[in-house]
């Protein structure tokens, strides 16, 4: 298995381990963050799927997943490649919501805007009794760029999911455990047992029926293509209009 930048990756009895690891960062996500978990996805996970049978992606801090996306880069994109870049990260997620294996996101700390998106990609979510969750981009002027609007309805419904992204409130773990986000919340100390003692329990089971089950699912989720593409469109519109760079930058000249 080859070394990264940005992710640490381990192989354990049929487990691939996945963390986030920018910590001089606060695990930010950026372009760069993003293809190397495509990367990862392509050259670690998908041609060893005979030997994989489940992956669990968390974070190497115990207070931080991810701050979300990195306002430093953000703020120095060039406009006219925001709709490039969202639906680059649609795809790689897409790609990450795919795989054939079970997937368990164990999510300690603070985890906001592309950290979020990527944890309703997973088919399980534990979390740390010390994780909060936000979908905060409304409060810089921006939407969602990697499929927020479109999985949140599907795990919390409608009602909620405005709810979230409207008021770009941080949220605790009780809170996400009850509006049904989460499957269940453990103390920190426990995380990683408490998912690999659930990965374990996956791989007692037949890997082809889960494949076939996943797949199902999926099926059974209407998956809109075409609001996918309408989430690009809209973030591209809001980031040319200049009022999210102003934003950042002032919070950015506060800090």
């Amino acid at each position: 298995m080859a070394d990264y930048k940005y992710w640490s990756i381990r192989f354990e009895d049929n487990i691939f381990w996945l963390y986030l690891n920018r910590p001089d960062k606060k695990n930010a996500f950026d372009i760069i963050v993003a293809n190397e978990l495509e990367q990862i996805l392509d050259e670690e996970v998908e041609k060893n799927l005979n030997k994989i049978r489940v992956l669990i992606c968390t974070t190497s801090m115990d207070d931080i997943f991810t701050v979300g996306l990195d306002i430093k880069w953000l703020v120095t994109l060039d406009e006219s490649k925001a709709k490039d870049m969202t639906r680059k990260l649609q795809k790689i997620f897409g790609k990450f919501e795919s795989i054939s294996i079970p997937v368990i996101m164990a999510i300690k700390g603070l985890n906001l805007t592309a950290g979020f998106e990527l944890m309703l990609c997973a088919d399980i979510i534990i979390a740390a009794d010390n994780a909060r969750f936000g979908q905060v981009e409304t409060k810089w002027g921006m939407t969602p760029a990697a499929g927020a609007t479109q999985r949140l309805i599907r795990l919390v419904g409608p009602l909620k999911a405005r709810e979230i992204i409207y008021t770009s409130r941080i949220f605790d773990a009780q809170e996400a455990l009850k509006m049904g986000l989460v499957n269940e919340v453990v103390p920190l100390m426990e995380l990683e047992d408490r998912v690999e003692e659930m990965a374990r329990m996956m791989i007692q089971n037949s890997g082809k029926a889960i494949a076939f089950c996943k797949r199902l699912i999926q099926e059974g989720i209407y998956n809109n293509e075409h609001g996918f593409q309408m989430e690009g469109e809209a973030f591209h519109e809001l980031f040319t209009s200049g009022e999210p760079k102003k934003k950042l930058k002032l919070f950015l000249e506060k800090k």
